[in-house]
């Protein structure tokens, strides 16, 4: 399945607060799990469904994030949703830098894969 995104995706696994209301207006809150970010969007796994349309209040605090964004998609996942959010405002473009540098250390780190060759 190809991704056309306009926004590279970047390996987070912080936490996230996420407060709405329904459309009947009971306020509901949750604590999920960060799957990945990118400049104008974040991937979490929730224990929660919140519907596609949904405004949802973000704060994730080793993103710099305390912002809003709208839920875009939710796949249903083990016990439990992932969520793609739309933020409303871009993160910092530092604390994205910070997340490719350290991203980018990683993959540096890591062993070289070998490949079998066939014979």
């Amino acid at each position: 399945m190809s991704e056309n995104r306009r926004y590279p995706r970047i390996r987070y696994t912080g936490m996230a607060f996420i407060s709405w209301k329904t459309f009947e207006g009971q306020r509901n809150h949750v604590l999920g799990k960060c799957l990945d970010v990118s400049e104008r969007g974040v991937g979490l796994y929730l224990a929660t469904r919140i519907p596609v349309g949904s405004f949802v209040k973000v704060r994730a605090y080793g993103l710099n994030l305390d912002g809003s964004a709208t839920v875009r998609r939710v796949s249903r996942l083990a016990g439990g949703y992932i969520l793609g959010l739309e933020l409303s405002e871009p993160l910092s473009a530092d604390v994205l830098e910070t997340l490719f540098a350290a991203e980018n250390e990683m993959f540096a780190a890591a062993p070289p894969v070998q490949v079998a060759q066939n014979a």
